[in-house]
């Protein structure tokens, strides 16, 4: 039998010296009947919703309601909703990064090339120790990303070289040695650009970056270095460099 993940992420804020923090929010479903569980159910929430979104009168093509966008209270509903799933974030501090990378569109695009493996090896590392998925099974693995991330910070390698280091891992030519792989059974890897107006998963998602977003400005001006408010609805992170 094969097993699936299904990570479904967004980001929000730029790799920038005019930002503090990139983030990326994502959500992890094991069956494609539990990613369509949560799709049916916030679905629902959003149609109950839309109406108060229209500006003009009703011409049936409703405007998407994001992160930038959503009423309070909405958002609380929706954020309720999501947080009974698994949910991962990547959180980069734009003031620790070097100032080469953030100067350079190509060295940033690697830079958050190697966070997105980190936090999506990560979080399959994390689900194999809590047992929700066994290293040795069959894997599919489904990643959808808001197409307009790539607009934002641009990815170079990021298919292949999640495949590279889930599958066969990394060789370390400067210590010798090989950074072990972590699945062991046949593998295979989807990544998938998505419209967020298409797509009520990468919508989730953005509510999701931005809501971290707001949380990791909180706790950088707070000092607060274990991102305590964050932990409580957020099962896996990581915080970079």
């Amino acid at each position: 039998m094969q097993q699936e993940i299904y990570i479904n992420m967004d980001d929000s804020g730029k790799l920038s010296t005019n930002e503090q923090v990139c983030v990326y929010g994502g959500l992890i479903f094991l069956s494609k009947k539990d990613k369509d569980k949560f799709i049916t159910q916030y679905r629902s929430i959003i149609k109950s919703i839309r109406c108060k979104y229209c500006k003009n009168e009703c011409n049936h093509k409703c405007p998407e309601i994001k992160n930038t966008n959503i009423f309070p209270a909405d958002k609380r509903r929706l954020m309720n909703y999501i947080k009974k799933y698994c949910v991962i974030a990547l959180v980069i501090n734009n003031n620790l990064v070097y100032d080469h990378i953030l100067e350079s569109k190509g060295a940033k695009g690697r830079f958050i090339d190697y966070a997105l493996r980190r936090v999506i090896k990560e979080s399959v590392k994390n689900l194999i120790k809590n047992h929700e998925i066994n290293a040795y099974k069959n894997t599919k693995l489904i990643i959808n990303i808001d197409e307009q991330s790539t607009k934002n910070n641009g990815y170079y390698n990021l298919k292949d070289g999640l495949y590279e280091e889930l599958k066969h891992g990394i060789a370390n030519y400067n210590y010798g040695g090989i950074i072990t792989p972590i699945i062991h059974g046949d593998f295979t890897l989807s990544l998938c650009y998505q419209n967020s107006a298409n797509s009520y998963v990468v919508q989730a998602a953005d509510l999701l970056a931005g809501t971290i977003r707001h949380k990791s400005l909180e706790a950088l001006a707070s000092k607060d270095n274990s991102y305590t408010e964050l932990s409580k609805f957020v099962d896996f992170k990581i915080i970079l460099p």
